[in-house]
């Protein structure tokens, strides 16, 4: 099975392509609850994760892991822009090839990829929501 990726800002992070969040005995959510839930609830919550952690790469991990899965499987997101905007917190998300996400883990794994790499590569460059 090939693996997916997720670029939470400038971090690529692997995405396994088999694992479900709802199997976790810890999940939080019903099935009707799940079934209700959408990209922008997704997005609220990582917003709502940020604003009171921005180190939520460090920090809570698993937290960010299980919300960028979600959004995959609800949506198909797999690229994600949360920052503080001087207002608040806001973000954008979109769907990049599996190649590109694959050259961007690349990159990431040799220390090349840079918030400025992110923002020429993706932001500026992608449609996104």
């Amino acid at each position: 099975m090939n693996k997916k990726h997720f670029l939470f800002n400038d971090v690529v992070l692997p995405l396994d392509a088999g694992a479900d969040p709802r199997l976790d005995p810890s999940f939080p959510l019903s099935q009707e609850q799940y079934d209700n839930l959408t990209i922008d609830d997704l997005m609220l919550l990582l917003r709502e994760e940020y604003h009171s952690d921005p180190n939520i790469c460090d920090h809570k991990p698993r937290t960010l892991r299980v919300l960028c899965a979600l959004l995959h499987a609800k949506g198909g997101v797999n690229c994600v822009k949360v920052h503080w905007d001087g207002y608040g917190v806001s973000s954008r998300h979109g769907s990049l090839p599996e190649e590109s996400m694959t050259a961007l883990s690349s990159m990431d794994r040799e220390g090349r990829l840079t918030e400025q790499v992110v923002e020429d590569a993706v932001w500026s460059q992608l449609d996104v929501a």
